[in-house]
């Protein structure tokens, strides 16, 4: 039997064709993922660096609000700070942009991407200290001594020696800076007058007239003089402190012969310190405060971070190696203010106050009348119409006084006046 075999042929074109059809498929879904892909990584990308882009902006805010609430609490801060935050850092920078204003900038960085926030503060009511001396048209006048901060003076300010130095700025109102050395090497200080004569200065220079006796040339942009500055010192103030003591009068003089703690008192003669003295209240005179050589005048602990008065209508005299003393914490001083207008005419007094050798760490004020402060003087501050400083006095202002509260009368403080994202 014969069988018949067929042979079978094998289509190898179909099987190419398919293998097409799956690369050309395989590509085309390559092409619509990478499409669908492509957009997604960007939005992520952008997403991610928006993400970091607002944490940078929160650094930045937080940075700011960091430095004002030391400002505002008598917190140390130096002018200039770096913050670290889980590897990302804000920079935060303070400087005086005005009378009574300062301006915080704060710069976040976190994987390079960069905003900067700017808070802009401006002191609030009550007493806020912004200058190491501040003195009204009567002017300042300073011998072979240094002022470790800045002054404003609503008069002119004026040198005896030429080593005299203001480590910060010098501002007068009254339109001449004479014979001074101002600012500090890497820190900078401005001078503004309408006339500086005869200085070196280490910061900006604003004046329209010199005699080409300064270490550079006038800056015109600020064109003349800078404004008169109010007192920091409101009668309002004075008056509510007074109201304090009605409760307790003595009459006539009072001396201390033995030491004392004292307070809320108001004392209708003089006043004569010739024993250590503790300050547990405000203290009231009347008449003259005068002093014992080598005395101390104490703050109660009570009075914890704030800053006690002690306040007459009439001249003060202190005697040598007077100090005082705060309540042992940090920012409590003690305010030593006169309102006597002397040497106007008809007063008993040359001056207002006068401050012999070695008083020590005290807050001085006579903005009606002359502060004669003599030699070998440590303060933290002085404001008066007029002052005038001799020789080897050392004035060191310190920052916390632009925040100065008191136990009774409104306090000072920075307030807000702007707080806005600038990059």
């Amino acid at each position: 039997m014969k069988k018949d075999f067929k042979k079978i042929k094998t289509n190898t074109q179909g099987g190419a064709a398919m293998l097409i059809v799956v690369v050309f498929f395989l590509f085309i879904s390559l092409a619509i993922i990478s499409g669908l892909v492509a957009p997604s990584v960007r939005e992520f990308k952008n997403a991610n660096s928006a993400i970091k882009s607002r944490q940078s902006l929160f650094l930045s805010e937080s940075g700011a609000e960091d430095a004002y609430f030391r400002l505002k609490n008598a917190k140390p801060i130096s002018s200039s700070t770096v913050l670290a935050l889980d590897g990302n850092t804000t920079t935060t920078t303070i400087i005086d942009s005005g009378y009574n204003e300062k301006t915080i900038s704060s710069l976040g960085d976190v994987d390079s991407r960069q905003r900067k926030s700017e808070l802009v503060l401006s002191a609030g009511d009550g007493a806020s200290f912004s200058y190491g001396i501040q003195t009204g048209t009567g002017g300042f006048v300073i011998g072979n001594s240094v002022i470790e901060g800045s002054v404003y003076s609503n008069g002119t300010i004026v040198s005896t020696n030429l080593n005299a130095r203001i480590t910060g700025s010098a501002f007068a109102a009254g339109g001449l800076i004479d014979d001074l050395n101002i600012g500090t090497a890497g820190e900078g200080g401005d001078a503004w007058a309408a006339q500086v004569v005869d200085s070196t200065v280490i910061g900006n220079l604003y004046c329209i007239m010199d005699n080409g006796s300064n270490n550079k040339a006038c800056d015109i942009s600020k064109g003349g003089s800078p404004p008169e500055a109010s007192m920091p010192i409101t009668q309002e103030m004075i008056d509510l402190w007074k109201s304090h003591t009605a409760d307790d009068i003595h009459e006539g003089n009072l001396i201390i012969s033995e030491p004392t703690a004292m307070g809320g008192k108001r004392i209708t003669g003089n006043f004569t310190i010739n024993a250590d003295l503790t300050i547990t209240d405000t203290i009231y005179v009347l008449g003259t405060i005068y002093t014992a050589n080598g005395v101390n005048i104490y703050l109660s602990p009570s009075y914890g971070a704030t800053l006690g008065i002690l306040l007459t209508d009439s001249p003060v005299n202190l005697s040598n190696n007077v100090q005082f003393y705060g309540s042992g914490s940090e920012g409590s001083y003690i305010m030593l203010l006169t309102t006597s207008s002397c040497p106007t005419t008809g007063c008993s007094s040359t001056n207002a106050l006068e401050i012999a050798n070695n008083v020590g760490a005290v807050i001085l004020s006579a903005q009606n009348g002359t502060a004669n402060i003599k030699n070998n003087i440590n303060l933290n501050e002085l404001v008066a119409k007029r002052i005038v400083i001799g020789n080897n006095a050392t004035i060191t202002y310190l920052s916390g006084l632009a925040n100065a509260s008191f136990t009774s009368g409104p306090s000072g403080g920075w307030n807000i006046q702007s707080w806005k994202e600038v990059e």
